[in-house]
């Protein structure tokens, strides 16, 4: 009888994980592509990872609280496919929270509504005009790094065609110190690095539209030299059923929370469906500088377009192929630049870049 006893104890605790465990999925993409390009004088025939989407694993998990509440955490890092390692900051979000019918409440690493709410018939890649020209130019209205804040709480929440984003970023600086500045030296406070993100969007049917605004604070604070870079974005898509239309404007001002440094960007593409499984996505951005700041006072243009095809070879699999070109005025150097860069170059060079490509995308 004690025996028995001991051997469904032991049955217990090895069946715990398992039930544990039985709310957590995993996820991930696995994208590469052959890239054939060119900037300046600066050649490139590589693999290269993260055509369409950026490869990356995931686990996420739910878990039934009652009473309509449940408790919720997502952990996803990225990585390079064509080498295996981590790319820049693998971490692409991790965070933990609360959701219910109220919407959901979470802390961590996360996305902020500028990464989500894009109206781009490229779908965010890293090869459609508006990924690269937000990207390089720094904004934080992008489907990059630079829409993923840390130490940030977010409230997320869907109602009927409406969806609702806002985010808080407390960002790195959590201690009081004093730093040098072009004036002597300043107290640096918590709050210096803070950020909030607001995001609203409306769907109906063929129809989505959709703004955006990021405001990000000023951590240096010099008096006449540095200002809060504050951003919007507002835009929307409509599928006719022949074909989908796209497009978006974002300004932003105090560039690099540098004052006088302006730009805006606009975009818009048409995706045409090709029997049941292709796609033809054709796509026009430009991002325009206006700097006024320090004796300096110009302008400088960046034009880049898209021309791609995709093929659902399943629904989980996605083969790809296209061409994109950018072009820079006034001493510009805007492009694909992560992917035609020579190994060991230390500058782009060059007023205009053209990248081939050709790649697949398996999402699990």
């Amino acid at each position: 009888m004690q025996k028995k006893l001991i051997a469904l104890a032991v049955a217990g605790l090895v069946s715990a994980p398992a039930f544990a465990q039985s709310n957590v999925t995993i996820y991930g993409v696995a994208d590469a592509y052959m890239g054939f390009g060119s900037h300046g004088d600066n050649d490139m025939a590589a693999i290269n990872s993260g055509g369409l989407s950026g490869s990356r694993l995931g686990f996420r998990g739910v878990e039934d609280l009652g009473n309509g509440l449940k408790g919720v955490f997502t952990v996803e890092q990225g990585f390079d496919i064509s080498n295996g390692t981590g790319m820049g900051n693998a971490s692409r979000q991790a965070f933990v929270g609360l959701g219910g019918s109220f919407g959901t409440v979470s802390l961590g690493r996360q996305y902020a509504p500028g990464y989500d709410f894009q109206y781009d018939v490229t779908a965010s890649a890293a090869i459609g005009p508006q990924s690269i020209l937000s990207r390089q130019s720094g904004m934080t209205i992008t489907p990059w790094t630079g829409a993923r804040w840390d130490n940030s709480v977010a409230y997320n929440g869907s109602f009927s065609g409406l969806k609702v984003r806002a985010i808080y970023g407390m960002g790195n600086n959590e201690d009081s110190y004093e730093v040098p500045t072009l004036t002597g030296t300043k107290l640096m406070d918590p709050s210096d690095d803070d950020r909030f993100g607001l995001g609203v969007e409306y769907a109906n049917g063929p129809l989505k539209v959709g703004a955006v605004y990021h405001y990000l604070t000023d951590p240096a604070e010099i008096a006449g030299a540095s200002d809060d870079q504050q951003e919007w974005l507002v835009g929307g898509s409509y599928d006719f059923g022949v074909l989908t239309l796209a497009g978006s404007y974002q300004e932003v001002e105090g560039l690099g929370n540098l004052k006088g440094v302006d730009a805006d960007l606009w975009q818009i593409g048409v995706l045409v469906p090709v029997g049941a499984a292709g796609n033809v996505h054709l796509a026009y951005g430009e991002v325009d500088f206006d700097i006024n700041a320090m004796g300096v006072n110009e302008s400088a243009k960046a034009k880049s377009y898209t021309l791609a095809y995709t093929h659902a070879l399943s629904k989980r699999t996605t083969a790809y192929a296209g061409w994109n070109r950018t072009d820079n005025d006034n001493g510009l150097d805007l492009g694909p630049v992560d992917y035609i860069q020579p190994a060991g170059a230390t500058t782009y060079g060059g007023d205009e870049s053209d990248l081939f490509f050709v790649g697949m995308r398996h999402t699990f």
